[in-house]
């Protein structure tokens, strides 16, 4: 103010304003010192202060019940207290390796931005202690970019914490669903006096694999039991590889047949409910893959071991009478009903489709079959009989036009949500009925009306001429049969593969109704080129193991598919080759192809390359990668199958 004063008066008189310059100067200068003087106390209290505590503090950091240390860059000591000399036994360690002392501890897991001040947590055990690690990076560069940088290491012995949450793993209740699968059988074949003896066999035995588990068996049914075990147990029967489920096959006392045993065991839970929940969704997987396997399921995926048994037939028909029953009251009140199968259908996809379309026609309703890509087989026949189906077979942009939450949607011949033709439409239908024949997975389509799987079945053709003889006044066309027939045709390879006492009555069913077998033979007939460049593949094939056959090709025919599955199959006729991989390489996808004669299960090897499929038929597709690199996985699947 007096500054601005002294320019006022310099207007009116100059010596005054001279005069109040001055003083405004003599102020000015007092401030500044003062300021400078007041700022020079305040740093030395600062760091008179900071001495002080500097001194206690590190008395303090040095007798701390805490063990700490301070490790350069390289893993050498820089610094520690007396606690955590007690650990390591040498009370000093400076510019030692601190691996030398505990050899459990690792630089390289502190290797990181350098830059970044985040602390770490890491967990080591050493001399029978637990301890917990809560390092901090420390650079003596502000910028973070020198090399030489430190980390403080503080120990927290969580010995107790450790014993404590072991204890509550091992005693954690696990739930086990045991189902005899093939009771029924076993016992048909049994004489009358050997049946008490036989049970109680096998009850025994159940029993003495509770008691060595420490666990509690308790039987609901003739066929099935509960058991509650320990986890701890539950993980000792995995390092044994379930092996009480091999032991019970051995059980011989007037049988003809071995009982196989199913298992479901939930685990990991909230709580028991929850393990049960788990434990009957474990079991279902179980006997949807064909029993003789246990199957766990945690909160997080399914688990599975064993699995090497091939399906048993069910000889009764009751349950696909049933379900024909209640699909003939579903198919009645429908008002809207779309078919369809897997992407890129074959012929047994085309056939269940069919057949299924002629029931619904036999109830007064009419249906639309969604059919979009499909191999060389499909076009053959929609060439021959397709103008009877100009107005069924649709395209996916129709589909999704046509489909309503109310539309009645079957789904033949997979249960796979990621295989379907269009997946979009089960996101849509709230009625959904599943007709499949596959060994379960675990991308099964949920929430279905009707799931019919019956995984000992040949083909969904097979099962859906079952279904439609129980159907009262079912028109079936000769085209319609010889679909029907065709679909069992393929996926037994000429009734050789998966072809039980039903397969036979199913094909006797469709020959009395105008089957042409010559017909159908003619549908899988291929041209001379195609029959060239499949036996190309098979030039190609080596051997793994002695007993595998491996091949591998790239594209070169629009109906690639049918030709790697058909090079598959016929690598089974090579001397001592057991099962056979194809490999292709289709361009947008790396496609496998799998055969086996069942003593391998090509399903479980399939499954660890993300596909699936039966024992003895399987499949898998890859993208992002290349043939070599599946060979590799696949070498990799075989290797762990036969371990």
């Amino acid at each position: 103010m007096i500054f601005v004063f002294s320019l006022v008066t310099a207007l009116y008189d100059v010596k005054t304003a001279l005069i109040e310059f001055a003083i405004f100067l003599v102020l000015l200068s007092m401030y500044v010192w003062a300021k400078y003087h007041k700022k020079s106390k305040i740093f030395k209290y600062i760091n008179n202060m900071n001495l002080d505590l500097g001194d206690t503090s590190f008395k303090t950091l040095h007798d701390f019940s805490i063990p700490v240390t301070i490790v350069r860059s390289d893993g050498s000591v820089e610094w520690n207290n007396k606690s955590f000399a007690d650990i390591c036994g040498r009370e000093f360690l400076y510019n030692l390796p601190l691996s030398d002392y505990i050899p459990e501890f690792d630089i390289n897991k502190f290797k990181t931005d350098k830059s970044s001040n985040d602390k770490f947590s890491y967990k080591i055990f050493h001399n029978d202690h637990c301890y917990r690690i809560i390092a901090d990076i420390i650079h003596p560069d502000a910028s973070g970019k020198d090399e030489n940088y430190y980390i403080a290491l503080y120990w927290y012995d969580y010995t107790k914490y450790e014993i404590l949450k072991t204890k509550y793993h091992d005693e954690a209740f696990v739930s086990c669903i045991l189902v005899i699968d093939n009771y029924d059988e076993v016992m048909q074949g049994t004489p009358n006096a050997d049946k008490p003896q036989l049970t109680a066999f096998m009850e025994e035995s159940l029993e003495s694999v509770a008691q060595e588990a420490n666990g509690i068996l308790k039987k609901y049914e003739k066929d099935r039991f509960f058991m509650y075990i320990q986890k701890s147990a539950l993980e000792q029967m995995i390092a044994d590889a379930f092996s009480f489920t091999e032991n019970f096959k051995s059980i011989l006392t007037g049988n003809k047949v071995p009982p196989t045993l199913s298992v479901g065991i939930g685990t990991d839970g909230s709580g028991i409910q929850q393990n049960d929940a788990f434990a009957y969704s474990a079991l279902d997987m179980a006997l949807g893959r064909g029993g003789d396997q246990v199957v766990i399921k945690d909160n997080e995926q399914y688990h599975f071991y064993g699995g090497k048994t091939k399906e048993i037939e069910k000889r009764t028909r009751v349950k696909a009478r049933v379900v024909s029953q209640a699909m003939k009251e579903i198919i009645q009140d429908a008002n809207q009903i779309i078919i369809m199968g897997h992407r890129y259908a074959d012929v047994d996809v085309l056939g269940s489709a069919i057949g299924l379309y002629s029931i619904i026609r036999s109830l007064g309703k009419d249906a639309k079959i969604l059919l979009d890509t499909y191999n060389q087989t499909v076009e053959r026949f929609l060439s021959k009989y397709g103008s009877e189906y100009n107005d069924i077979i649709v395209n996916k942009p129709y589909a999704n036009e046509y489909i309503t939450p109310d539309t009645l949607l079957f789904v033949v011949d997979t249960q796979k949500y990621s295989m379907v033709e269009e997946p979009a439409l089960i996101d849509v239908s709230k009625n959904i009925i599943v007709i499949d024949h596959h060994r379960k997975s675990t991308d099964f389509i949920k929430d279905s009306l009707i799931t019919y799987h019956e995984p000992y079945a040949s083909s969904a053709s097979e099962l859906i001429t079952e279904i439609l003889q129980y159907i009262d006044d079912v028109e079936l066309k000769k085209s319609e049969a010889e679909a029907l027939y065709a679909g069992i045709f393929m996926d037994t390879k000429n009734f050789t593969f998966k072809t039980g006492v039903r397969t036979f009555e199913a094909a006797s069913y469709l020959k009395r109704r105008g089957v042409d077998t010559i017909e159908v033979k003619k549908l899988f007939q291929i041209n001379l080129n195609t029959f060239v460049k499949k036996w190309a593949i098979i030039e190609n094939a080596s051997t793994y193991k002695n007993k595998v056959a491996i091949a591998t090709c790239t594209k070169n025919d629009e109906d690639m598919q049918t030709i790697v599955a058909q090079a598959a199959d016929e690598l089974l006729n090579i001397t001592d080759i057991s099962s056979s991989f194809v490999i292709c390489d289709m361009g947008d996808k790396i496609i496998v192809s799998a055969r086996s004669f069942g003593d391998i299960n090509v399903q479980l090897i399939t499954e660890k390359l993300g596909g699936g499929g039966h024992m003895t038929i399987a499949g898998a597709q890859l993208t992002d990668t290349t043939v070599d690199e599946v060979t590799k996985l696949l070498k990799t699947a075989i290797d762990e199958y036969f371990e």
